[in-house]
């Protein structure tokens, strides 16, 4: 049977559009294949890298809370008594007071197990790689192992009492589904972990299967669902280790865009060969046309640019390609900005980051400099936010953070940034203010916050003139001081008694140099503040180094110690001179003014990385043996060593020396004072050894 020449015209018309419509339509998946392809790699590497970093830090939290559990008092106490000393110890919070750990393990000197926390260990733990190695070499040791089907990072310490070995100190941080879990969450990836090119545990069933490459991302499939794999070594491992973590993107998430594209063009696809047994030769020519620029821009998405939106003028086949096409395009966008807004912004109150702020902070500074303008910062922090949080709860807390955070956007000026710079502190930066100006803001805010006070530090880095991180800082300087005084108030860097004036720049390169001039140059200018004192901090710094050599010390605690009593008050730059010159006695206010010069000595030390061995002695000189010292109450052998031996020195060059309001005691005197206050006040061997020392002294003159 033959069919009329206008139909087989028709039907050769739509045989052929259709035949033409579905090659587009294959080379369109095929280009959109590819770019969906390449973005899941780029995605994928780009999430391995932000996740890297993220365990890298809580790797680098877990090692130092091992190192604090190690260096405890506490737990070198527990390290030489019994079993259930250990347990009754554990149960009345040892594990809450020392968190951020899955798991711990306290063995003594031959390697017996006498209490753990986490998990159950065999009676002798030798066979365990840290503990083995730590009590073999006495020094610390850190690894990824496998316990209980999980792997995990162990942090092994030696426990010294008065430098003799007394067991081991072991601490794990397990790898699990839980730590995959909450990764997942944060970040919107899967994760798991794996160890000799086998996958372990994570926030995927995938337990068992092998790693494809240790270099580029590979498909992997589990159960039903496809994804695009990477692999990363764990930070701190050694590549040869094949100890590392698996980040997975789902196939189907980003393949859903082009499918949805698909069907919308198949389905226009048959309106075309419907209207193609209408219409014949004159719609085939235009179908053609509109393809040409939807093929154009699937090109340029598979080459990595972004086409520019169609102008959807049509209202057939064509017009609904290219809207779909705009829909699917804007899609892939959305989802590359929020994988990017995840490093840059704070999720709970969508401001930005603290990562972020400091890499903003130079660019803003350099424009403000060459446009000759002011460059000012507000640091605010929410006064005793940790009470707060324990009795309103967590979630309470959460929600006051993102209260504050929307006023903080209402009020800040139009071209400032703020940012979540800490836990419960937040910065604004401010170009063309000066620190009067940012005083007007700090009272707009804090008049706006409700339930919680907040206290402030300002500080201006005058164009062309100081360091950004001088900026810094000043500013944080400035809260301190704020705190110092009472909190729910703002203070400026020029507030700072001994700041040296109101350009942060000098100050950053005092604080960052780190030599043992700076050591002496910030105890000098402590003692110029107080004539009646002068050349204190030389003389505790003797002292306090004699006394260790006396007690036999090695020569570098002997240096340590000596180091330190040369800065121990370096927190009285910070003390008004009408408290520190004051000839009577000090009121309740002034007092607390006074004990505060321990905790901003620490803050200040706290800046030069080189002398963090020294914030121990500085922070804790003034605590005493009965536990009724400052700044924070403890007592006993919980109290520094190094604290120990300043607390005798100073307190002895305190009572020998002259004040405004009465003479220096005789040396027999205080020594006298120092032997009454053996147990009470003073450790009681260093107390009494000084003392020892000290009359030995003048026996030899006297002779």
């Amino acid at each position: 049977m033959k069919y009329p020449l206008a139909t087989r015209i028709r039907l050769f018309v739509a045989i052929l559009c259709l035949g033409f419509g579905l090659s587009v339509l294959g080379i369109f998946n095929y280009l959109t294949s590819r770019q969906a392809t390449e973005t899941a790699r780029r995605e994928t590497a780009r999430g391995a890298a932000v996740l890297s970093g993220s365990l890298q830090n809580r790797t680098r939290v877990f090692r130092s809370v091992a190192s604090q559990i190690a260096s405890s008092p506490k737990v070198t106490y527990l390290a030489m008594t019994d079993a259930q000393t250990i347990k009754d110890q554990i149960e009345k919070g040892l594990v809450s007071q020392f968190g951020g750990t899955d798991a711990f393990v306290i063995t003594d000197l031959n390697g017996s197990v006498v209490g753990e926390y986490g998990f159950t260990t065999p009676t002798s733990a030798s066979a365990d790689t840290g503990i083995s190695n730590v009590i073999k070499s006495q020094r610390p040791w850190s690894g990824v192992v496998v316990r209980d089907g999980d792997m995990m990072i162990e942090a092994s310490y030696p426990v010294f009492f008065d430098r003799f070995f007394k067991g081991t100190v072991t601490t794990y941080l397990r790898f699990g589904e839980q730590l995959a879990r909450e990764i997942s969450e944060l970040s919107e990836l899967k994760v798991m972990f794996a160890k000799d090119g086998v996958m372990t545990r994570g926030s995927l069933p995938g337990t068992g299967l092998r790693v494809g490459s240790l270099t580029e991302p590979w498909p992997l499939t589990i159960g039903k669902d496809e994804y695009v794999a990477q692999y990363r070594p764990l930070p701190g491992t050694d590549a040869g280790a094949h100890e590392g973590f698996v980040v997975l993107r789902s196939t189907a998430e980003l393949m859903a865009p082009a499918k949805q594209f698909s069907l919308a063009f198949l389905s226009a696809l048959g309106v075309v060969c419907l209207l193609a047994l209408v219409g014949g030769t004159l719609f085939s020519q235009r179908i053609g046309r509109g393809l040409d620029d939807v093929v154009r821009a699937a090109r340029m998405l598979q080459a990595g640019g972004w086409p520019d939106r169609f102008q959807v003028r049509r209202t057939d086949e064509i017009g609904l390609v290219q809207a779909t096409f705009n829909d699917m395009t804007e899609s892939m966008r959305r989802s590359q900005e929020r994988l990017l807004a995840m490093l840059d912004v704070d999720p709970l109150t969508e401001l930005d980051n603290h990562r972020h702020f400091k890499e903003s902070l130079p660019t803003e500074a350099a424009r403000t400099a060459a446009a000759g303008e002011s460059l000012a910062l507000l640091l605010l922090d929410i006064d005793n936010f940790s009470e707060y949080n324990r009795e309103k709860g967590h979630a309470e807390g959460d929600r006051k953070l993102k209260e504050i955070a929307a006023v903080l956007r209402e009020a800040r000026p139009e071209f400032a940034s703020v940012a979540r710079y800490g836990g419960e502190e937040f910065a604004i930066l401010l170009p063309g203010y000066s620190v009067q100006d940012a005083g007007v803001l700090y009272k707009l805010i804090a008049g706006s916050v409700k339930g919680v006070t907040l206290s402030g530090g300002c500080a201006e880095l005058v164009s062309a003139r100081g360091q950004t991180e001088g900026l810094i800082v000043a500013a944080q300087l400035a809260l301190e001081r704020a705190k110092q005084l009472g909190r729910h108030r703002l203070c400026e860097f020029g507030e700072v008694p001994g700041a040296g004036g109101d350009d942060p720049k000098q100050l950053y390169r005092y604080l960052h140099d780190g030599t043992y001039a700076t050591v002496k140059a910030l105890a000098a200018a402590v003692d110029a503040k107080d004539p009646y004192t002068h050349g204190h901090s030389d003389r505790v710094a003797g002292f306090a180094s004699d006394l260790a050599a006396y007690v036999g010390a090695d020569p570098t605690e002997v240096d340590l110690i000596h180091r330190c009593g040369t800065l121990h008050d370096v927190g009285k730059i910070g003390v008004p001179d009408a408290i520190l010159q004051k000839p009577g006695r000090l009121d309740p206010d002034e007092v607390r003014t006074m004990q505060a010069h321990a905790v901003l000595g620490e803050f200040i030390v706290a800046k030069i990385p080189q002398l963090a061995e020294l914030l121990p002695g500085v922070r804790h000189h003034h605590e005493r043996f009965d536990g009724g010292g400052y700044p924070d109450g403890i007592g006993g052998y919980d109290i520094p060593r190094i604290a120990r031996f300043l607390a005798v020195a100073d307190t002895y060059d305190a009572m020998t020396s002259d004040r405004p309001y009465r003479r220096g005691m005789p040396p027999e005197v205080a020594l006298e004072e120092i032997e009454r206050g053996a147990g009470t006040q003073f450790d009681p061997d260093l107390a009494l050894a000084f003392v020892q020392m000290m009359r030995a002294r003048t026996s030899h003159v006297l002779t």
